[in-house]
C-alpha cells in the first residue's frame, strides 16, 4: 500500500510576518511531527535554480571524474560519495545514492579551523563554486533567522543559539537519487534515519520520494509548497531539549521515472559547543535524559557510524 500524503506545516518566517505566531507555529510542529515548511525564508529562486543545475551538472559527470574528488581524500568530510558510500538504516544494504559534500571554505592553516572544517574539493565546472557559496549562505542566513524564532518558542534569549552559532558547522549536500526500474527490497534511496544534528533545510526538485514515519511508524509522503524549504530537526537538537522538540524518522525512496535530486543543508552549532539539557525543558521532578557532549565530538562520532569511508 502506498504511503498517505502528508502536508507538513507551512510557516512563514519573513520580517513581515507576525513573529509571536510564527515561533508559536514552531514550538507546535517540533514539539509534534518534527517536519515543517518554511517560506518568507529569503533566499532568492535563482539561488534555489542554481544549486539544482549545479548538482545536476556535477553527477552528470563521469565516475571517474567525480571519483577524483572522493570523500575520503578530504579528512573533514567534504567530497564526493557513490553509491553505496553511506549506510543510514542498519540492517538493510546501504543508501543507492550519489553525494557531494561541501561547507564554509576554510584554510588548513586557519588557527581557529576545527577537524570539521577545511577546504572544499570544487569540481571543475564553471560557476558550480558561485552556485554552492550563495546557496549555502543564503541559507544559513535563513536558518538563524529561524533559530531565534526557536529561542523565542523555548523562552530562552533572543540571542542564546546566535552566541552558539558564532561559527556553525555547516555543510550543504548535492545528493542524485538514481532511476531504479525493480528497487531491490532490502535497499532504499536513503535508508530509514533521524539527522544528526541541529536542524536541516531541504530543498528538492520536486520529485517524489521523500518519507516520514509518524509515531505509530506508519509512513507518509512528505507534501511542501513550491518554493518552500523542508525543515526537520536533528538528534543534537532532541538531546538538547530533552525530546521535547522530534527528530523525525524518514527515509527516500528511489524513484522510478526520473532521477531525484535534493539539496540538504545541516546548520550545527560552532565545534566547541556545549550541548545539554536546556533549564526550560526539564519538567518538575524530570532529569536529563543524554549526558552532556559538545557540537563537534557528537557529529564527529555519527559520521563515524555511518560512512563507509571512515570505518
Amino acid at each position: 500500500m502506498a504511503p498517505d500524503g502528508t502536508a507538513i506545516p507551512v510557516i512563514d518566517i519573513s520580517s513581515a510576518a507576525s513573529l509571536d505566531a510564527a515561533s508559536e507555529q514552531i514550538d507546535a510542529a517540533c514539539r509534534g511531527i518534527g517536519f515543517f515548511a518554511v517560506t518568507g525564508h529569503g533566499v532568492e529562486p535563482e539561488l534555489l535554480d542554481g544549486v539544482l543545475a549545479a548538482a545536476r551538472q556535477f553527477f552528470a559527470q563521469t565516475l571517474p571524474s567525480k571519483r577524483e574528488l572522493a570523500i575520503e581524500r578530504s579528512g573533514h568530510h567534504r567530497g564526493f560519495a557513490g553509491v553505496e558510500g553511506e549506510l543510514l538504516q542498519p540492517g538493510l544494504r546501504a543508501d543507492f545514492k550519489e553525494t557531494m559534500d561541501f561547507g564554509p571554505e576554510c584554510s588548513l592553516d586557519d588557527p581557529l579551523r576545527s577537524p570539521l572544517e577545511g577546504p572544499n574539493q570544487w569540481p571543475a565546472v564553471l560557476g558550480f563554486r558561485e552556485s554552492v557559496e550563495g546557496y549555502q549562505e543564503a541559507v544559513l542566513d535563513a536558518a538563524k533567522r529561524l533559530l531565534r524564532l526557536m529561542a523565542q518558542a523555548l523562552e530562552l534569549e533572543p540571542s542564546f543559539f546566535d552566541e552558539r552559532f558564532v561559527r556553525p558547522l555547516v555543510g550543504t549536500r548535492l545528493i542524485r537519487y538514481s532511476t531504479v526500474d525493480e528497487p531491490l527490497p532490502d535497499q532504499l534511496g536513503c535508508g530509514a534515519h533521524s539527522d544528526y544534528g541541529c536542524v536541516t533545510f531541504l530543498h528538492t526538485d520536486g520529485t517524489p520520494g521523500l518519507q516520514l514515519s509518524d509515531l505509530d511508524g506508519r509512513w507518509h509522503d512528505v507534501v511542501a509548497p513550491a518554493g518552500s524549504f523542508i525543515v526537520n530537526l536533528g538528534d543534537m537538537l532532541a538531546r538538547w531539549t530533552n525530546d521535547r522538540y522530534r527528530a523525525t524518522v524518514h527515509r527516500v525512496q528511489s524513484p522510478r521515472t526520473a532521477d531525484r535530486f535534493s539539496v540538504p543543508t545541516f546548520v550545527n552549532p560552532s565545534y566547541d559547543t556545549v550541548v545539554e539539557c536546556l533549564p526550560g525543558c526539564l519538567g518538575e521532578g524530570e532529569q536529563p535524559k543524554y549526558p552532556p557532549t559538545t557540537s563537534g565530538a557528537y557529529l564527529q562520532s555519527r559520521f563515524d557510524e555511518t560512512f563507509a569511508y571512515r570505518q
